[in-house]
C-alpha cells in the first residue's frame, strides 16, 4: 500500500510535469522552438483564418509607398509611413486621406516620421531634431512638442534610445541599444513633460567593445490588448512592459540554437557562419502568436496555439498556403487593433499569380487581380479565428 501511495505520488508529480512544460504559470508561455524547428509542418491559413478581407491602397504621386515601411491598422485608418513620410489611408475604402507632416529642417517638420502612436489618444508621435518629439493628430495638424530623455552623442560613450513606444495615456517607453557593452540603462519610462518614471537597468554590461555595426533590429515593442511588450534579439524572453515592472510573457526555448549577447559584436563574417534561431517577428492576439523565424538563412512560418500551447512550424517559402480563397499566399507583417493579421501584398506578387495560375483565381478575386504593378500594396486581411 505504501509502495503504490508513493508510486502515485510519483506519477501525479510527472503529471503535472510534462502537462505544465509549455506554461510555467497562466500569464507566461513557454515555446520549444528549438525542438521544433527541425520538423516542419504543413501550415496552412485554415488553420487560424476565419476569411481574407481585402482593401486596395489609393495610388497617386502624393502617396507612393516604398518597398520598406511600417503600418498601423486601425479601427478607422490604415497608416503607412517610414523615416521621412506618413500616409493616412481610410480602413474601408483604401482612398488616401493624408500626410502627417513633412520630413525635412523647416518648421514643424520632423527627424523622423512616427516613432510611437498614442492609441488613448490617436496622436502620432514624430521626432524632432532637439531631443523633442512633435505630436499630430490623423488630420495632420501640428499639437505642440515635448521633451525626449537627453542623449549622449559621439562615439566614447554613447548613450541614446533607439526605440520609442507609448505604454499607457501620456506614459513611454525607450530602448537604450549596448552600443560598446558599456551601457548601463535598458529601458526608461518617462511622461511628456520629460519626467523620467523610472529606469531598468541593463544586466549585460561588458569590458567596453569597439563598434562593428549599429543593428536597428536589435530589440522591437509590440503591442495587443493595451499592453506593451518588448524583445531584444539576443534574449530568448518577451516581457510585458509598464511603467514600473517588466513582466515575463514569452519564453523562446532555443536550446544550442540560442544567439549569444555578445553577437551584436560580431563581424559579418563570423555571423555569416552561425546557426542561431532569430525571433524577427511577433505578432499576438488573444489566441495565437504568429513568429517569424531564421535558422541558417532559412525563414520559417511558426504558429503557437494559446489555449492547447501546441507549435506547429513550416518552412516560409513564399508564404502560407492559402486553401480559403485560393488567393496569393499568406505572409503575415502586422496585426490590426482587433488582432487580425495583416499583410501588404506587392502588387508584383499579384500580377506573378495572375501570369502563373490563371485557373487558381476565384471569382471574389478576379476585380482585385487587374492592378497594375506599381500601385500601392493591397492590405490583406486575415480574420483571425477564435476558437
Amino acid at each position: 500500500m505504501k509502495k503504490y501511495l508513493i508510486w502515485s505520488l510519483l506519477s501525479f508529480c510527472l503529471f503535472i510535469s510534462c502537462t505544465s512544460q509549455h506554461r510555467i504559470n497562466d500569464d507566461i508561455f513557454i515555446i520549444p522552438i528549438a525542438d521544433n524547428i527541425s520538423m516542419s509542418a504543413d501550415l496552412k491559413c485554415s488553420h487560424f483564418i476565419e476569411h481574407f478581407e481585402y482593401i486596395q491602397l489609393e495610388t497617386n504621386e502624393n502617396c507612393l509607398i516604398l518597398d520598406v515601411f511600417k503600418a498601423l491598422i486601425l479601427k478607422n485608418h490604415i497608416l503607412v509611413y517610414s523615416v521621412n513620410f506618413c500616409y493616412v489611408f481610410d480602413r474601408k475604402t483604401g482612398k488616401f486621406l493624408q500626410e502627417i507632416g513633412k520630413y525635412g529642417r523647416g518648421p514643424n517638420e520632423y527627424q523622423s516620421a512616427l516613432i510611437a502612436f498614442n492609441h488613448s489618444d490617436s496622436l502620432i508621435c514624430s521626432l524632432g531634431w532637439n531631443d523633442n518629439s512633435m505630436v499630430f493628430d490623423l488630420n495632420g495638424k501640428f499639437l505642440g512638442e515635448f521633451p525626449l530623455p537627453s542623449a549622449v552623442r559621439g562615439m566614447e560613450n554613447p548613450s541614446f534610445i533607439l526605440r520609442y513606444s507609448y505604454l499607457k495615456d501620456s506614459v513611454l517607453v525607450g530602448y537604450y541599444p549596448n552600443v560598446l557593452g558599456v551601457e548601463t540603462k535598458l529601458l526608461i519610462t518617462f511622461n511628456q513633460r520629460g519626467e523620467q518614471i523610472k529606469v531598468f537597468p541593463n544586466r549585460n554590461v561588458f569590458p567596453k567593445r569597439s563598434l562593428t555595426m549599429l543593428d536597428l533590429t536589435d530589440a522591437e515593442f509590440y503591442h495587443w490588448d493595451g499592453d506593451t511588450y518588448f524583445k531584444e534579439k539576443s534574449v530568448d524572453t518577451v516581457f510585458r512592459v509598464n511603467a514600473e515592472a517588466m513582466i515575463p510573457h514569452i519564453v523562446f526555448e532555443s536550446g544550442k540554437y540560442k544567439i549569444p549577447y555578445e553577437y551584436k559584436w560580431w563581424p559579418p563574417e563570423k555571423r555569416q557562419k552561425s546557426d542561431f534561431i532569430f525571433i524577427n517577428k511577433i505578432l499576438e492576439n488573444s489566441k495565437w502568436i504568429h513568429i517569424q523565424v531564421e535558422k541558417g538563412s532559412v525563414e520559417y512560418s511558426a504558429l503557437y496555439n494559446k489555449s492547447n500551447q501546441q507549435l506547429t512550424v513550416s518552412k516560409k517559402g513564399e508564404g502560407i498556403t492559402n486553401d480559403i480563397d485560393d488567393f496569393v499566399s499568406f505572409s503575415p507583417q502586422f496585426t490590426d487593433t482587433d488582432g487580425n493579421f495583416v499583410e501588404f501584398v506587392n502588387a508584383s506578387k499579384v500580377s506573378n499569380l495572375l501570369r502563373d495560375n490563371p485557373s487558381r483565381i476565384s471569382d471574389r478575386t478576379k476585380a482585385i487581380l487587374n492592378m497594375d504593378i506599381t500601385r500601392n500594396p493591397l492590405v490583406m486581411i486575415g480574420i483571425s479565428k477564435t476558437r
